[in-house]
């Protein structure tokens, strides 16, 4: 049953893995046209610097550039008059924002922030300098604060995982106490009114 309604929720709610997949892919939105405006049909993509999440952003990029119509190639392929794309991240991680509630009583729930910026640069085949941008995409969501850790992935994948908020506030205890401050205001209120 428990492995059932796990199953649901990530069926329902993006992952973290998700949500930064939409991050990248919108820091992605203007390089085909940027790359059609130079000639580019065949292109190798080259990721540099030393961000974990590297395969990630290749993969992502590729199917991209391979969704518009461009041919991708491996880079110890013999290129020909291919040009490359090189894609330095320089940010892509998962956090969490504020905490709060949608109600006095509710579940607790907090905000998911996707966040991606690159340098991408396009080289031709000596090596040259055609055009160098940078580009960025954010996502963000609010979700249920025992979802979180589900909705994580793997604990190896740090830039994953953003640091929840630290959890303040006494869990169930929190809601009744608001309750009963507000109803004890409230009695107040019309008692002082009676007299």
């Amino acid at each position: 049953m428990h492995t059932i309604l796990m199953t649901a929720i990530l069926a329902l709610v993006p992952t973290n893995m998700e949500l930064a997949e939409d991050a990248l892919e919108m820091s992605l939105e203007g390089i085909p046209a940027q790359l059609s405006a130079y000639g580019v049909e065949v292109v190798v993509v080259d990721i540099s610097g030393e961000h974990a999440g590297n395969w990630f952003i290749e993969q992502t990029v590729m199917s991209v550039l391979h969704d518009n119509g461009f041919t991708v190639i491996d880079p110890g392929v013999d290129r020909g008059s291919g040009m490359t794309l090189r894609v330095r991240p320089m940010e892509l991680l998962v956090e969490y924002g504020d905490v709060s509630r949608p109600w006095i009583v509710g579940s607790k729930r907090v905000e998911r922030i996707a966040k991606c910026e690159l340098m991408n640069t396009l080289l031709d085949e000596e090596g040259e300098i055609m055009m160098s941008i940078r580009t960025s995409g954010i996502q963000q969501d609010v979700i249920s604060w025992s979802d979180a850790e589900v909705l994580n992935g793997s604990s190896e994948w740090e830039w994953l995982s953003g640091e929840l908020p630290e959890n303040r506030g006494g869990g169930i205890l929190e809601p009744i106490v608001v309750t009963g401050v507000v109803a004890s205001l409230v009695y107040l209120f019309y008692s002082s009114r009676a007299e």
